[in-house]
């Protein structure tokens, strides 16, 4: 058989890709126990699990403050769709996980939406999935990040006072009333009644 025929009866595999975040991963070796960068194979009837305990969790985290079993990711297929679907499952007593806006306590399961943020502790992790033909397997990818994900999806980012098109401090006042007596804006009109 030629590559080519190969390649073309091979299956493409739902990829999981996951960027990790952790305001301390420089300094501390978090995630030194994950394969990062690396395509990761599994069968979809097996629970992606990531945590503290490397006997429990096929995926380990290098740190005291996450749960021997922090969460698990599962894939599915939905009635009638030829491609995997995941589902997210907090496995910790003590912390919560936010999946988007949503908060799971422990056992609480989520459907993962398409491109999602999940976060525990100090963790941050964004979740989004590649699409594949396969029904019983699928790929990991675990990636880490320099920014916070939270920054990327627009979540927690501090809002900035407007500025006004004068230049002048948007509070620039005595006694109650503008110090400069134009508009602070050009195209407002003031109708009295």
């Amino acid at each position: 058989m030629n590559t080519n025929s190969k390649l073309e009866t091979e299956e493409l595999l739902a990829c999981l890709h996951i960027h990790l975040f952790h305001p301390n991963q420089a300094s501390l070796p978090l995630f030194r126990n994950l394969p990062l960068n690396q395509q990761y194979r599994m069968d979809a009837e097996d629970p992606l699990r990531l945590g503290r305990d490397g006997q429990t969790c096929i995926f380990a985290l290098n740190d005291t403050s996450v749960s021997r079993k922090q969460l698990s990711i599962q894939a599915y297929k939905k009635a009638g769709s030829p491609f995997l679907s995941f589902m997210i499952q907090n496995l910790s007593q003590k912390v919560k996980l936010m999946v988007g806006g949503s908060e799971l306590r422990y056992l609480e399961r989520a459907e993962l939406d398409d491109k999602v943020l999940c976060r525990f502790g100090r963790y941050e992790l964004l979740i989004w999935q590649e699409p594949g033909d396969s029904e019983n397997k699928f790929e990991v990818l675990f990636e880490t990040c320099n920014a916070p994900p939270s920054q990327e999806v627009g979540i927690d980012v501090l809002c900035r006072p407007p500025i006004i098109d004068t230049g002048m401090a948007w509070r620039n006042f005595e006694n109650g009333s503008p110090v400069s007596q134009e508009p602070l804006e050009s195209d407002e009109t003031v109708v009295l009644v």
